[in-house]
């Protein structure tokens, strides 16, 4: 008989809930972070345990900052963009959109035309 990964007691058929690739007891299906109970594909995993997607996962492993945060501009963006979105203070406090040198709006950005 399987045991549950979080309680290491045997899990009945009955009371089962398989997630990632597991099963569980229903009560012990819990997000790490919350402790919200969670529903079988309902949740996101993160090293092999279970997180509600919204808001623990996605403030805790989701994508850092915003396209003027240092991390995803430098990471996403060409070096000449990056260098120019980080030199212009304006656009940082008022959270504008970042232009391309010829004054255009970068395709990457938010609320860019599609």
């Amino acid at each position: 008989m399987p045991k549950c990964p979080k309680c290491d007691k045997e899990v009945y058929f009955a009371e089962r809930v398989t997630s990632l690739g597991k099963d569980w007891h229903r009560p012990c299906l819990k997000c790490e972070k919350c402790g919200k109970t969670l529903t079988s594909g309902g949740h996101a995993e993160h090293e092999g345990k279970p997180y509600c997607n919204h808001p623990c996962y996605s403030a805790m492993f989701g994508p850092k900052g915003t396209l003027l945060g240092a991390r995803w501009a430098r990471s996403h963006l060409s070096p000449c963009l990056s260098a120019q979105v980080m030199e212009r203070p304006s656009l940082a406090a008022h959270r504008a959109t970042p232009f391309q040198a010829d004054g255009r709006p970068h395709p990457l950005a938010p609320g860019a035309p599609l």
